[in-house]
């Protein structure tokens, strides 16, 4: 992380998974694994509840399990985050609140990902590749695939975007960045060498643009000159940059708060 606005955000969105998540721990009641649930969002310190422990076996006690998980998790990573914070500058972050506010708003929205099916491309692939239930067009798409995960975000493969039934893009991958309540689409084209690929990715470029999405933030092309070579430290560079290029759509505070 480059930018301090980025581990502001990340701390601020954390902040606000934690209030939206339920509170409790795990422990087994005689011969039965037990999650037990202290506090839920909306109730008031102290507030009693009718059931406050659930057997894991059970379906409600796999469904408060999982939330707890998360809560557990949200809060090591919020620790990770303060952890650097404090030990890099000498003032408290500013908090952002959520949705969020920005100057140039995208179709490119986190619920726009969340309510896209994958796989949307009817075109059949011709050296179909699966990987974890997905249909991938090629090798350098599963490269891009892995490297996305390594990197930590969660992705979609092929959705459907534009308005045009006649002439919709399905980007290789599209990823979502939770924090920036957004996603970023990536476009891998291989032996750009050849003048009849490279136009293709022109014309899609056009295409992405009409939609309102710029190249480099909301869509990352990944030009590849040999079709059986894929740039790793560029590509992951690319997406960090993507990532951080949305950081001027969102309206921060002006004023930071005093310690």
């Amino acid at each position: 992380m480059n930018d301090y606005r980025e581990l502001e955000l990340l701390i601020s969105y954390y902040q606000d998974r934690l209030m939206k998540l339920p509170q409790g721990y795990f422990g087994r009641d005689k011969d039965a694994a037990i999650v037990y649930v202290t506090h839920v969002p909306g109730e008031q310190p102290g507030e009693k509840r009718k059931r406050f422990r659930y057997r894991l076996t059970s379906e409600k006690g796999q469904k408060w399990a999982d939330l707890v998980r998360e809560y557990r998790k949200c809060k090591d990573k919020l620790d990770e985050l303060m952890t650097v914070w404090n030990s890099t500058y000498r003032f408290p972050p500013r908090k952002i609140d959520f949705p969020l506010v920005r100057r140039d708003p995208s179709m490119f929205t986190a619920d726009f990902f969340n309510a896209a099916a994958e796989c949307a491309n009817p075109a059949q692939a011709e050296r179909p590749i699966e990987y974890k239930g997905r249909i991938l067009r090629s090798k350098n798409e599963l490269i891009g695939c892995q490297i996305i995960e390594k990197l930590g975000y969660e992705f979609k493969v092929e959705i459907a975007v534009g308005s045009d039934p006649y002439y919709m893009l399905y980007p290789d991958i599209t990823f979502l960045v939770p924090e920036q309540e957004r996603c970023i689409g990536v476009e891998i084209n291989g032996a750009v060498d050849n003048i009849k690929y490279a136009n293709k990715s022109l014309n899609r470029q056009s295409e992405y643009i009409k939609n309102g999405l710029m190249i480099s933030k909301d869509v990352i092309f990944v030009d590849i000159a040999d079709s059986g070579s894929f740039y790793v430290r560029q590509f992951e560079t690319q997406v960090k940059l993507a990532v951080m290029a949305g950081l001027d759509d969102i309206i921060f505070p002006d004023k930071r708060r005093r310690g």
